[in-house]
């Protein structure tokens, strides 16, 4: 029922954790799709991510090697999945044991589901201010309502835009509020997301104005 998304450029020494937290879900109507991209044919990250393929039939790694960009990697990963229903896991970010379970009660009544998140890594313990319940119709201008490796999202909504490449989630949510579709979140800690040097919650400028663009094309478009 679910496809579960883990695209991989960076990261590729913390997939053990990624990939252990999906495999330990209570909820076990999921199939896994891991995308390495931007790296060279037969890389070495694939070959790590590939080894994944032995321990659970619902793993399939994919070697996207002419794919530059996580948006257009996402893109092409959705191009594999065989469910209704797409869940992000980013390779650094870990999922609690229920998580899917507790979402899919709520996957008929919302086209977004998402969940409270902590983080770990060089920032521990911290828990952002992530609106709760029903945000349908909360200003997502003001917040990013959404934690990327919390979401799970219908299928035929996913399309990342490649030009907002690390602001990718944000824009998304963006333009399904502009749709009306329907957001919910959990009000429950389900998602570790780590936060490190490599991480894009470290902003850059190109990052920052990116934002700027999607945040003008919500308002004014």
């Amino acid at each position: 029922m679910i496809s579960v998304l883990i695209p991989i450029y960076n990261g590729i020494e913390y997939i053990n954790e990624s990939v252990t937290s999906v495999l330990d879900q209570s909820y076990d109507n999921w199939e896994l799709i891991i995308g390495v991209n931007g790296h060279e044919a037969n890389s070495s990250v694939y070959q790590i991510a590939k080894d994944y393929q032995e321990l659970d039939e619902r793993i399939k790694v994919y070697d996207m090697h002419t794919i530059k960009g996580k948006s257009n990697a996402l893109n092409e990963m959705v191009k594999y999945s065989n469910y209704n229903y797409v869940a992000i896991l980013d390779v650094d970010d870990v999922w609690h044991e229920e998580k899917l379970e507790k979402q899919v009660a709520y996957l008929n009544d919302y086209d977004v589901v998402g969940t409270q998140c902590v983080y770990f890594g060089d920032l521990e313990n911290v828990k952002p201010e992530i609106p709760f319940g029903d945000i349908s119709t909360v200003d997502f201008a003001k917040v990013n309502p959404v934690i990327n490796s919390s979401s799970i999202i219908r299928k035929e909504l996913c399309y990342w835009n490649a030009e907002y490449d690390s602001v990718e989630d944000y824009d998304l949510w963006l333009r399904l509020r502009k749709q009306n579709k329907k957001f919910f979140n959990i009000d429950e800690v389900l998602v570790k997301h780590r936060i490190h040097k490599q991480s894009a919650f470290n902003s850059s400028e190109v990052q920052q104005g990116r934002l700027m663009q999607i945040l003008n094309n919500y308002r004014f478009s």
